[in-house]
């Protein structure tokens, strides 16, 4: 049987074979590709599964399933019952490469499947798991190989809060963040972004809905207006990614920054006549006047008048 399988080998290896008919005046062209034996291995990835010669597959996360097909074809038609073995191969990585091989036997159409799961389990799930996995599908007969990254899928790489500028009560917070995203095609997520004052109390929020995160990194910013009512001190920002189904794309990011007392023009802590002679020094400027002290804007409309000195009144004596 396999001398036979090799001597079918060997005639499919010419490029064309050309049959001249001299009475007939025919010609027959036979293909390549369409000669011999041909294993393919792919996965369940949909559209980029790794279909191909040596075609890489999409991305898997942490704790997937992963379905490995290896499609056995003779002269283009599926071959049942032929064995088929899958070499796995994780990241090469300093704590422990994952290596281990699954066999199959393909059915009537010609396919062979196997699957297993992507480890996720443990502190080291990032250094074993993440990176480039390898694998090959071998027959007596031929042989295919493919890649796919495992990681999180998307995720938040990048969170900066207002440039390191500590805002007062009542007054802005800039956002900034990245999300990167490992896929081949842009994936569906919904953004959450969480602000808390130093107590622990939710004082804003922002949810996103159906965001587009394209192949690659996508930035995203956004303001939040600080209420009086928050509470001085060190605040927080809680930003996590999900998919469309509720679940966690990656581990959310979280960064502090300082909620200032409203009026407290000096950053000593409390709201007293020092305040009001910061912006009594500064009466009346504008940006570009010889006196003008952006600090004593208050109500930050480019213009210091009595309505900076009535708004630091009104919280005259808070600590």
């Amino acid at each position: 049987m396999r001398l036979a399988r090799g001597l079918i080998i060997v005639a499919s290896l010419a490029v064309s074979v050309t049959f001249f008919f001299s009475s007939l005046n025919v010609v027959v062209l036979v293909k390549a590709e369409a000669l011999g034996w041909q294993v393919d291995v792919y996965t369940q990835k949909q559209p980029n599964s790794g279909v191909g010669p040596g075609q890489p597959s999409d991305a898997f996360a942490a704790d997937d399933l992963v379905l490995l097909y290896a499609n056995v074809t003779y002269n283009g038609a599926g071959v049942h019952h032929i064995h088929v073995s899958f070499l796995v191969n994780g990241p090469p990585n300093p704590v422990d490469n994952i290596t281990f091989s699954l066999t199959a036997f393909s059915d009537d159409n010609g396919v062979a499947q196997v699957q297993f799961r992507i480890n996720s389990l443990g502190e080291n799930v990032k250094i074993v798991s993440f990176g480039t996995w390898n694998v090959t599908a071998d027959t007596d007969e031929g042989s295919d190989y493919l890649t796919f990254k495992v990681g999180w899928i998307v995720e938040i790489t990048f969170l900066d809060l207002n440039g390191g500028i500590d805002p007062p009560q009542g007054g802005r917070l800039g956002v900034e963040l990245s999300l990167s995203n490992l896929a081949m095609v842009a994936q569906n997520a919904t953004l959450h972004i969480l602000m808390y004052d130093s107590s622990d109390i939710l004082i804003g929020s922002i949810h996103l809905e159906n965001m587009t995160v394209d192949v690659g990194e996508t930035n995203f910013c956004t303001v939040f207006d600080i209420p009086l009512s928050a509470r001085p001190g060190i605040g927080s920002v809680d930003a996590s990614v999900y998919t469309p189904s509720g679940v966690p794309f990656s581990p959310g990011k979280s960064g502090p920054f300082e909620i200032s007392l409203f009026g407290d023009l000096n950053g000593n802590g409390k709201v007293n006549m020092a305040d009001i002679a910061i912006v009594a020094a500064a009466f009346p400027s504008y940006p570009g006047h010889s006196r003008w002290n952006p600090v004593a804007d208050v109500n930050k409309d480019h213009i210091i008048n009595l309505r900076d000195i009535a708004l630091i009144a009104q919280r005259f004596g808070k600590t």
